[in-house]
């Protein structure tokens, strides 16, 4: 049943926090939905100017919100050109009722002592760099496991479906990618990530899954981080699941 449910929820409590922490003894369900709204809002105003959100934490007391909003920006500076700060908050106030402190933690920063290496892996996959994706994929990829966030590549993942009709050809350069990665990222234990739906427009749906490295899924005390993403292409509704197991442990400074 490891695989059949969600790798974050199973292991609450045992080596993964809430996301959302706070306490209510009365209107439980206003404080949860409140939550959902705000995750989404965020979601959808960064992500319609292309930058993908990574993970949304929140801290709730009396009469503050604390908001703690991870993003992967493609380009610096990115962030402040396209959203209003005044507007958002003010947004964000009144979605949640109180006075909301909002954080932004680009996640790019911490890929950037690791350019050396990612540099060294697209040397090794110079066959790949016609395409378009090239570098965006590498830079991504890279910033997902070095973080650990699934959710971020799975999101990258549903964007490139969604763009590009031909589908196997992108599966195949993350299948070519993914291994070298895992050479130079010790602390990355294992990945494994699954494609389902129409692929490459195919009468049938298929699914597609490879798997690198070790990520037991019925033992609890592996850290392992979970993201799935839809993309929405001419053919239907594809599915895509990440897993990324990590050997190292969390480093609490960068998830709070």
């Amino acid at each position: 049943m490891g695989q059949k449910v969600n790798a974050i929820g199973l292991r609450l409590g045992v080596n993964r926090n809430w996301d959302s922490k706070w306490f209510a003894e009365r209107k439980y369900a206003s404080s949860l939905h409140k939550d959902l709204i705000t995750t989404e809002f965020l979601t959808r105003v960064y992500e319609k100017e292309g930058i993908l959100v990574s993970r949304v934490i929140m801290k709730r007391t009396f009469d503050t919100t604390f908001i703690f909003l991870h993003l992967y920006s493609p380009a610096e500076g990115l962030v402040d050109k396209v959203v209003n700060k005044a507007t958002l908050d003010k947004t964000l106030t009144t979605i949640n009722g109180t006075e909301v402190e909002l954080k932004i933690v680009d996640v790019l920063q911490y890929t950037k002592k690791r350019m050396k290496t990612i540099r060294e892996i697209s040397m090794e996959l110079a066959a790949y760099r016609s395409r378009k994706y090239f570098n965006e994929s590498l830079q991504v990829i890279g910033t997902g496991m070095i973080v650990k966030s699934a959710l971020l590549l799975s999101k990258y993942f549903a964007s490139q479906i969604e763009k590009d009709f031909r589908h196997n050809q992108f599966i195949d350069f993350v299948k070519k990618v993914l291994p070298l990665f895992l050479e130079k990222l010790p602390e990355v234990q294992g990945v494994r990530i699954q494609f389902k739906g129409r692929l490459n427009g195919s009468d049938r749906s298929k699914t597609q899954w490879f798997k690198y490295g070790q990520i037991p899924f019925h033992t609890l005390k592996e850290r392992i981080d979970y993201g799935y993403t839809p993309a929405f292409t001419l053919y239907g509704v594809c599915g895509i699941k990440v897993w990324i197991c990590f050997a190292a442990p969390l480093d609490q400074e960068n998830l709070n």
